[in-house]
């Protein structure tokens, strides 16, 4: 039977991308309620290690790389991505992942999806998948491992989106991730961020589709979530289950805690964002966000954008660019490649 999981594995695979503060913890919240499915937590796999092994991701690795690769899984079971963690201090065993990686295959491929699997047969479940909100600019990658994959692009509002990334700095406990943030927030950078995401869900939808690629609005999850769950499970072949409306509130940038267990859906957040910007930010941001609003089902608030400011922004937009790429600098495994996906798709 272990033999077959394994044989299968790649047939079913789920991943849940989109924009920062788009839902995307959200969904895989929801999903995790399933009796079926475990989605594990963000790996950045495809724009980190994968990267920094390029030409071994299917290759048989030499010690180092063994520990290496290991060490990056293993330390995600204890801290999240981007904290300092001990890969010996988390749940996972590191000959267990050690030894389902060699059974998947070779190369650092197999131990990301050993990883996932642990992580669903820890909760026992059985169909397993990831969520990393920036692999929406690596889907030609992932459906080159996974053909058969099914990937959820989560889409909010970019006033949404901006708002809850100005705010979400307010409620980081650590000071380096505080910096981070607060150095990666500009709103013209945020807004074409925007831009280049959503273009690459409508390409991936196109490319791969409507049968691999899901578009999920952020606001018709909170709003409809009954029957927005509905679809999507019938998307995923899943029976619905109401538990899934059970969610806890996860790493909201509006509450100063960090876990508020079973608060489930609200649909205040869809649109609090009206008050959190200025008529003056909403106008700036609907210029540089364009047509792609609409084509996204959004209306366009009444109001207008400042000349001045919208000039401002577009002369200051490379100067935030560097100081974005400085602040995740560490995140960055191939910088060109990394400014280049996401231009392409802004400018597409």
């Amino acid at each position: 039977m272990e033999a077959d999981k394994i044989s299968i594995s790649d047939k079913n695979m789920v991943f849940i991308v989109g924009t920062p503060r788009s839902g995307t913890t959200l969904m895989s919240q929801i999903l995790n309620k399933h009796s079926d499915v475990w989605i594990a937590k963000e790996t950045h796999y495809f724009e980190d290690l994968r990267m920094k092994m390029a030409g071994r991701e299917q290759q048989i690795l030499n010690s180092e790389e063994v520990k290496l690769t290991e060490d990056y899984f293993l330390a995600l079971t204890h801290k999240s991505y981007g904290v300092k963690s001990d890969p010996e201090q988390g749940w996972m065993k590191r000959i267990e992942l050690r030894t389902l990686a060699q059974q998947i295959g070779r190369g650092t491929d197999s131990y990301f999806e050993a990883f996932c699997q642990l992580c669903a047969q820890r909760m026992n479940k059985t169909r397993f998948g990831e969520k990393t909100p920036r692999h929406i600019f690596q889907l030609s990658t992932i459906f080159s491992l996974y053909p058969n994959a099914q990937v959820i692009c989560m889409v909010r509002h970019p006033g949404g989106v901006l708002a809850s990334s100005r705010d979400w700095k307010n409620v980081a406990t650590d000071s380096s991730q505080k910096r981070r943030l607060t150095d990666s927030y500009n709103l013209a950078l945020n807004s074409l961020h925007w831009r280049a995401a959503f273009n690459a869900a409508m390409e991936a939808r196109k490319q791969f589709g409507e049968s691999r690629i899901f578009i999920q609005r952020f606001e018709d999850l909170v709003t409809e979530p009954e029957a927005t769950l509905q679809a999507l499970t019938a998307w995923l072949s899943l029976e619905y289950q109401p538990s899934m409306l059970d969610v806890d509130l996860v790493n909201s940038s509006y509450s100063s805690a960090w876990r508020q267990p079973g608060v489930g859906l609200s649909c205040e957040p869809a649109y609090r964002w009206r008050d959190k910007l200025s008529p003056t930010e909403i106008g700036s941001l609907q210029t540089f966000c364009g047509n792609l609003l609409s084509k996204a089902g959004y209306d366009y608030e009444q109001v207008s954008a400042s000349y001045a400011l919208v000039v401002w922004f577009w002369m200051i937009l490379p100067f935030a660019g560097i100081r974005s790429l400085s602040a995740n600098r560490s995140r960055m495994s191939n910088i060109p490649d990394y400014v280049w996906r996401r231009l392409r798709l802004t400018l597409s």
